[in-house]
């Protein structure tokens, strides 16, 4: 199935995502009946009364990617429903890309797509033996901070509460808690498995499924110590580099293998080995782009070394000013954009993610462009299905969804956003004239024209700006 969804047309993969969508609501139907309104999973059965089943013990998470996951479903289920065993799993498909992404409910909930309740120590051991045997053929996601059943296994594990039970601090604050040997309510830490106080009872207790980085570049020649960003793709963080004479500061980009596969195909391994791909080259025609400095392969992730650039993001800088900059100063922004990706565009390229939040505001106070994973030729099909809500035309709604034509349609999207400080809605479009007051005319229709289908180029667009910022009085 992940072959046949990953090799085929735009149209029969977008066929075949809507038939494995209904194909998983079907199976929710019939393995999981129990659902509330007010949570995203569904479970077999309700649980049994308190004296029957316990509030706290083994948990076994299985992981899948999303291309897998309506087979492994289908795999695991009858077995669980045969043993009367507890299990959730999400309502819909695109929860579980949601689950995999850890950008809506945690990076801690990364994999955790079918969740099993085993009744006691005995049966969890039972349970995770046989579930490991029937998912060996998948592709596994490692689930952040749980243990592993065994290597490569789509089968983790950790102890902890069944039911929502809070405990309260000092401070008088709740936490999500369990109760230790001492019958006392404890933190019921997500980022631990196993807690100190009691046994680890798997077979694979002897090698923890936490990998080292030692003997590796990133336990040598690159120190990280700071997270920028952290998801199921991948990583990026903040290090320093000690390959030259004179220590620097860099950025450590990580694409995980099988991190949030795609229908295409596509994981965090591929999309952050093509971005370090495009600034390689790009890089040659465009100093503007963030310098590369090396690559290495690491437990099977992909990552590779690149310039460290000082300075706040776009969005940041946006975030608390809220329609507060100046026409002058949106102009000079919209205008150093322009310049941005026309320079890109005429190294040959379409960065395909122009945001606020890949734009650095550096010392100097002038931009600089980040995050090229879904840069690509300009005389290259477009090979990546995501599009950046607001900054990304629909493809409901245009025919010009790709190359040149996509950078400049988020040109627009970003202008109307400084402006107005909303997101561009291409379905429910409202007009810049209702949220912000007094802005030129002639920067209303360029805007306009940018988020249209008329055809146009950055050079064209920058001069047309520059006119009006010069005309300001």
């Amino acid at each position: 199935m992940f072959d046949e969804i990953s090799s085929a047309t735009d149209a029969g993969r977008r066929s075949a995502e809507q038939h494995y969508c209904r194909r998983w609501h079907l199976l929710c139907e019939r393995y999981l009946p129990v659902k509330s309104e007010d949570s995203v999973w569904r479970y077999n059965r309700r649980s049994e009364p308190q004296w029957q089943e316990p509030l706290q013990g083994w948990k076994l998470h299985i992981s899948v990617m999303l291309p897998e996951a309506c087979d492994l479903f289908e795999r695991v289920a009858p077995l669980l429903i045969s043993e009367d065993v507890q299990f959730k799993a999400p309502n819909s498909l695109d929860e579980v890309s949601k689950i995999n992404s850890g950008l809506h409910y945690g990076y801690h909930q990364i994999g955790k797509i079918i969740t099993v309740y085993p009744p006691s120590e005995k049966k969890a051991l039972d349970l995770a033996a046989r579930l490991n045997d029937l998912t060996k053929e998948f592709f596994s996601i490692s689930v952040p901070f749980d243990e592993r059943y065994s290597p490569e296994s789509s089968v983790f594990y950790r102890y902890g509460a069944f039911s929502v039970r809070e405990g309260s601090a000092e401070s008088g604050e709740t936490f999500a808690a369990i109760i230790n040997p001492a019958g006392e309510l404890v933190p019921d830490d997500r980022r631990r498995a196993v807690p100190e106080w009691i046994s680890d009872p798997f077979p694979n207790n002897g090698n923890p499924s936490e990998k080292t980085f030692t003997d590796t570049p990133l336990g040598t020649t690159y120190r990280v110590f700071r997270a920028i960003t952290q998801r199921g793709k991948g990583g990026t963080y903040e290090a320093v580099d000690f390959s030259q004479k004179e220590p620097r500061l860099c950025v450590v980009k990580e694409g995980r293998r099988n991190g949030e596969v795609a229908w295409n195909g596509q994981d965090g391994y591929f999309l952050v080995k093509n971005e370090f791909e495009v600034l390689s080259v790009l890089g040659e025609k465009y100093p503007g782009a963030p310098r590369v400095f090396s690559s290495f392969e690491v437990h099977g992730n992909f990552y590779f070394v690149m310039e460290y650039v000082e300075g706040e993001s776009l969005n940041e800088v946006a975030k608390p000013r809220r329609r507060r900059f100046s026409i002058r100063q949106i102009l000079g922004y919209a205008i150093e954009i322009a310049a941005i990706i026309e320079k890109i565009h005429q190294a040959g390229w379409v960065w395909n993610d122009c945001k606020p939040a890949n734009l650095i505001v550096a010392k100097d106070k002038s931009l600089r462009p980040v995050d090229f994973e879904g840069a690509y030729r300009i005389n290259q099909s477009p090979p990546f299905d995501w599009k950046t809500r607001g900054f990304s035309r629909s493809s409901n709604n245009s025919k010009k969804t790709s190359g040149k034509s996509a950078d400049l349609y988020a040109l627009g999207a970003v202008i109307y956003f400084l402006l107005t400080g909303s997101l561009y809605d291409g379905e429910k479009p409202a007009r810049i004239e209702k949220l912000r007051r007094k802005v030129p005319q002639r920067l209303v229709e360029i805007v306009e024209k940018l988020l249209s289908d008329t055809v146009w180029d950055s050079a064209g667009a920058r001069k047309e700006l520059e006119t009006i910022k010069n005309d300001l009085t």
